[in-house]
Protein backbone atom coordinates (compact mmCIF):
# COMPACT_ATOMS: atom_id res chain seq x y z
CA UNK A 1 0.00 0.00 0.00
CA UNK A 2 2.81 2.81 0.74
CA UNK A 3 4.38 1.78 -2.42
CA UNK A 4 1.17 2.25 -4.33
CA UNK A 5 0.25 5.70 -2.43
CA UNK A 6 3.44 6.89 -2.51
CA UNK A 7 2.97 7.62 1.14
CA UNK A 8 4.21 6.53 4.72
CA UNK A 9 1.43 4.46 6.39
CA UNK A 10 3.61 3.16 9.46
CA UNK A 11 6.21 3.98 11.61
CA UNK A 12 8.81 1.50 12.84
CA UNK A 13 8.83 1.30 16.39
CA UNK A 14 10.77 -2.18 17.46
CA UNK A 15 8.82 -4.84 16.71
CA UNK A 16 5.38 -2.31 16.45
CA UNK A 17 3.81 -1.17 13.50
CA UNK A 18 2.46 2.24 14.69
CA UNK A 19 -0.01 3.70 11.85
CA UNK A 20 0.27 7.57 10.78
CA UNK A 21 -1.43 10.19 9.93
CA UNK A 22 -2.53 9.47 6.59
CA UNK A 23 -2.89 5.25 7.28
CA UNK A 24 -5.73 7.08 9.96
CA UNK A 25 -7.05 8.68 7.19
CA UNK A 26 -7.13 6.14 4.81
CA UNK A 27 -9.22 3.53 7.70
CA UNK A 28 -11.93 6.16 8.18
CA UNK A 29 -12.43 6.21 4.31
CA UNK A 30 -12.21 2.81 4.11
CA UNK A 31 -14.64 1.89 6.38
CA UNK A 32 -17.20 4.75 4.99
CA UNK A 33 -16.67 2.93 1.42
CA UNK A 34 -17.03 -0.78 2.79
CA UNK A 35 -20.53 0.45 4.83
CA UNK A 36 -21.52 2.07 1.41
CA UNK A 37 -21.11 -1.44 -0.16
CA UNK A 38 -22.90 -3.27 2.63
CA UNK A 39 -25.90 -0.78 2.23
CA UNK A 40 -25.79 -0.92 -1.74
CA UNK A 41 -25.80 -4.44 -1.62
CA UNK A 42 -28.68 -4.53 1.01
CA UNK A 43 -30.90 -2.14 -0.66
CA UNK A 44 -30.46 -4.05 -4.05
CA UNK A 45 -31.69 -7.58 -2.13
CA UNK A 46 -34.47 -5.48 -0.86
CA UNK A 47 -32.99 -5.07 2.71
CA UNK A 48 -34.12 -2.23 4.76
CA UNK A 49 -31.05 0.50 4.72
CA UNK A 50 -29.30 1.81 7.83
CA UNK A 51 -31.03 5.11 9.08
CA UNK A 52 -29.57 7.90 10.54
CA UNK A 53 -31.62 9.83 13.49
CA UNK A 54 -30.78 13.14 14.11
CA UNK A 55 -32.23 15.84 16.73
CA UNK A 56 -31.96 19.37 16.00
CA UNK A 57 -32.75 22.52 18.10
CA UNK A 58 -34.78 24.92 15.94
CA UNK A 59 -31.62 27.31 16.54
CA UNK A 60 -29.49 25.18 13.46
CA UNK A 61 -32.52 22.63 12.05
CA UNK A 62 -32.90 25.29 9.36
CA UNK A 63 -29.15 25.95 8.64
CA UNK A 64 -26.21 23.87 9.77
CA UNK A 65 -28.21 20.84 9.63
CA UNK A 66 -30.09 21.34 6.43
CA UNK A 67 -26.80 22.18 5.08
CA UNK A 68 -24.82 19.10 6.12
CA UNK A 69 -27.84 16.93 5.50
CA UNK A 70 -27.47 17.64 1.68
CA UNK A 71 -24.12 17.26 1.25
CA UNK A 72 -24.45 13.65 2.82
CA UNK A 73 -27.20 12.81 0.74
CA UNK A 74 -24.89 13.51 -2.05
CA UNK A 75 -22.67 11.51 -0.65
CA UNK A 76 -24.00 8.40 1.48
CA UNK A 77 -26.80 8.05 -0.79
CA UNK A 78 -27.47 4.34 0.56
CA UNK A 79 -28.79 5.60 4.07
CA UNK A 80 -31.94 7.28 5.04
CA UNK A 81 -31.71 10.31 7.35
CA UNK A 82 -34.49 10.98 10.04
CA UNK A 83 -34.56 14.50 11.37
CA UNK A 84 -36.58 15.58 14.56
CA UNK A 85 -37.17 19.31 15.69
CA UNK A 86 -38.07 19.76 19.19
CA UNK A 87 -36.62 21.05 23.33
CA UNK A 88 -33.58 20.00 24.40
CA UNK A 89 -34.39 18.07 26.72
CA UNK A 90 -36.97 15.58 25.02
CA UNK A 91 -34.34 14.67 22.26
CA UNK A 92 -31.72 14.59 24.89
CA UNK A 93 -33.45 11.84 26.42
CA UNK A 94 -34.37 10.09 23.34
CA UNK A 95 -30.87 10.45 22.12
CA UNK A 96 -29.88 8.79 25.80
CA UNK A 97 -32.19 6.36 25.58
CA UNK A 98 -31.06 5.27 21.68
CA UNK A 99 -33.99 6.72 19.89
CA UNK A 100 -31.54 9.12 18.35
CA UNK A 101 -27.90 8.79 17.36
CA UNK A 102 -27.07 12.27 17.47
CA UNK A 103 -28.46 15.93 18.29
CA UNK A 104 -27.48 19.18 17.14
CA UNK A 105 -27.74 22.48 19.29
CA UNK A 106 -27.01 24.41 21.87
CA UNK A 107 -25.09 22.92 25.13
CA UNK A 108 -27.32 21.98 27.83
CA UNK A 109 -26.70 22.17 31.84
CA UNK A 110 -24.12 19.32 32.90
CA UNK A 111 -27.16 17.73 34.85
CA UNK A 112 -28.66 17.03 31.14
CA UNK A 113 -25.27 15.50 30.04
CA UNK A 114 -25.19 12.56 31.90
CA UNK A 115 -24.05 9.42 29.52
CA UNK A 116 -23.43 11.74 26.88
CA UNK A 117 -21.00 13.91 25.09
CA UNK A 118 -21.01 17.42 24.04
CA UNK A 119 -18.43 18.71 20.98
CA UNK A 120 -18.29 22.65 20.65
CA UNK A 121 -18.62 24.17 16.76
CA UNK A 122 -19.02 27.00 17.35
CA UNK A 123 -20.14 30.16 19.71
CA UNK A 124 -24.34 31.48 20.02
CA UNK A 125 -25.97 34.48 21.70
CA UNK A 126 -29.25 35.59 22.43
CA UNK A 127 -31.36 36.99 19.85
CA UNK A 128 -34.56 39.68 20.13
CA UNK A 129 -36.39 39.29 16.80
CA UNK A 130 -38.93 41.67 15.71
CA UNK A 131 -40.99 42.48 12.57
CA UNK A 132 -39.63 44.50 10.18
CA UNK A 133 -40.28 48.64 11.29
CA UNK A 134 -40.70 47.68 14.43
CA UNK A 135 -41.05 50.79 17.16
CA UNK A 136 -37.35 49.13 18.66
CA UNK A 137 -35.99 48.89 15.99
CA UNK A 138 -33.97 51.98 16.15
CA UNK A 139 -30.70 52.36 18.62
CA UNK A 140 -29.89 49.62 20.53
CA UNK A 141 -32.38 48.02 22.65
CA UNK A 142 -32.63 48.01 26.49
CA UNK A 143 -34.85 45.19 28.10
CA UNK A 144 -36.40 47.64 30.21
CA UNK A 145 -38.08 48.65 26.90
CA UNK A 146 -40.45 45.72 26.28
CA UNK A 147 -42.42 45.81 28.78
CA UNK A 148 -44.61 47.65 26.56
CA UNK A 149 -44.54 44.47 24.15
CA UNK A 150 -45.67 40.98 24.42
CA UNK A 151 -43.05 38.73 24.23
CA UNK A 152 -42.79 35.50 22.64
CA UNK A 153 -40.23 33.30 24.94
CA UNK A 154 -38.73 29.55 24.57
CA UNK A 155 -40.67 26.87 26.39
CA UNK A 156 -39.53 26.06 29.62
CA UNK A 157 -37.86 22.84 28.55
CA UNK A 158 -35.89 24.48 25.74
CA UNK A 159 -31.80 24.54 26.41
CA UNK A 160 -32.00 27.96 26.12
CA UNK A 161 -34.60 29.00 28.16
CA UNK A 162 -32.72 29.26 31.12
CA UNK A 163 -30.66 31.58 29.09
CA UNK A 164 -33.36 33.51 28.49
CA UNK A 165 -34.44 33.99 31.88
CA UNK A 166 -31.19 34.79 33.59
CA UNK A 167 -30.56 37.61 30.87
CA UNK A 168 -34.10 39.07 32.18
CA UNK A 169 -33.59 38.70 35.45
CA UNK A 170 -30.01 40.23 35.54
CA UNK A 171 -31.78 43.48 34.08
CA UNK A 172 -34.16 43.38 36.38
CA UNK A 173 -36.95 42.53 33.55
CA UNK A 174 -40.98 42.50 34.72
CA UNK A 175 -42.40 40.31 32.24
CA UNK A 176 -45.52 41.96 30.29
CA UNK A 177 -49.07 41.09 30.48
CA UNK A 178 -48.80 39.61 26.93
CA UNK A 179 -46.26 36.39 27.41
CA UNK A 180 -45.83 33.30 25.04
CA UNK A 181 -44.56 30.47 24.60
CA UNK A 182 -43.48 29.19 21.62
CA UNK A 183 -41.31 26.34 20.07
CA UNK A 184 -41.49 26.28 16.59
CA UNK A 185 -39.85 29.03 14.74
CA UNK A 186 -42.40 29.26 12.16
CA UNK A 187 -45.64 30.10 14.67
CA UNK A 188 -43.07 32.56 16.10
CA UNK A 189 -42.39 34.41 12.85
CA UNK A 190 -46.40 34.03 11.78
CA UNK A 191 -46.81 35.98 15.82
CA UNK A 192 -44.08 38.56 14.81
CA UNK A 193 -45.68 39.35 11.45
CA UNK A 194 -48.92 40.19 13.10
CA UNK A 195 -47.98 42.23 16.62
CA UNK A 196 -45.44 44.28 17.94
CA UNK A 197 -44.18 40.80 19.85
CA UNK A 198 -40.73 40.80 20.94
CA UNK A 199 -39.04 37.17 20.20
CA UNK A 200 -36.13 36.17 22.63
CA UNK A 201 -34.30 32.91 21.47
CA UNK A 202 -30.73 31.95 20.08
CA UNK A 203 -29.35 34.26 17.76
CA UNK A 204 -29.39 31.33 15.54
CA UNK A 205 -33.51 30.32 15.20
CA UNK A 206 -33.86 33.54 13.83
CA UNK A 207 -31.06 34.43 11.72
CA UNK A 208 -32.28 32.74 7.99
CA UNK A 209 -35.36 34.93 8.72
CA UNK A 210 -33.04 38.39 9.43
CA UNK A 211 -31.70 37.39 5.71
CA UNK A 212 -34.68 36.88 3.78
CA UNK A 213 -35.88 40.37 5.25
CA UNK A 214 -39.13 38.40 7.04
CA UNK A 215 -37.77 39.41 10.31
CA UNK A 216 -35.61 42.34 12.03
CA UNK A 217 -32.99 41.53 14.93
CA UNK A 218 -32.66 44.16 17.54
CA UNK A 219 -29.47 45.64 18.19
CA UNK A 220 -29.14 44.16 21.88
CA UNK A 221 -26.44 43.71 24.46
CA UNK A 222 -26.13 40.08 24.85
CA UNK A 223 -22.61 39.29 25.64
CA UNK A 224 -23.03 37.46 28.30
CA UNK A 225 -25.12 35.19 26.63
CA UNK A 226 -22.87 33.72 24.60
CA UNK A 227 -23.06 29.56 24.43
CA UNK A 228 -21.93 26.72 22.64
CA UNK A 229 -23.68 25.09 19.92
CA UNK A 230 -22.26 21.82 19.16
CA UNK A 231 -22.94 18.05 18.55
CA UNK A 232 -24.27 15.53 21.71
CA UNK A 233 -23.86 11.73 21.46
CA UNK A 234 -23.32 9.12 23.29
CA UNK A 235 -20.29 8.68 25.62
CA UNK A 236 -18.42 5.55 25.57
CA UNK A 237 -20.18 4.32 22.53
CA UNK A 238 -18.55 3.17 18.93
CA UNK A 239 -19.99 5.41 16.81
CA UNK A 240 -20.92 4.17 13.25
CA UNK A 241 -18.77 5.16 10.18
CA UNK A 242 -22.63 6.63 8.95
CA UNK A 243 -22.59 9.23 11.94
CA UNK A 244 -18.92 9.88 11.96
CA UNK A 245 -19.51 11.14 8.47
CA UNK A 246 -22.51 12.96 9.46
CA UNK A 247 -20.17 14.62 12.48
CA UNK A 248 -17.54 15.35 10.15
CA UNK A 249 -19.77 17.48 7.41
CA UNK A 250 -21.23 19.03 10.70
CA UNK A 251 -18.34 19.68 11.60
CA UNK A 252 -17.14 21.49 8.11
CA UNK A 253 -20.53 23.63 7.33
CA UNK A 254 -20.17 24.85 10.92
Amino acid sequence: MEDLLGLKLFDRVGRRMVPTQPALRLVDAAELALSGLAGGIAAAKGIDIPVLRIGALPTVAGGLVTKAVLRFRTERPDTMIRIETGMGVALLERLRNGQLDLVVGRMAGADMLQGLAFEPLYQDRLGAFVRPGHPLTAGVSDPTMFTDFPLILPPPDAVVRATVDTFLAARGYSPARDWLECADPNVAVALLAATDAVWLISYGAGEASVAKGVLTALNLKADDTIGQIGLTTRAKERQSPYLVAMCDMLRHEA
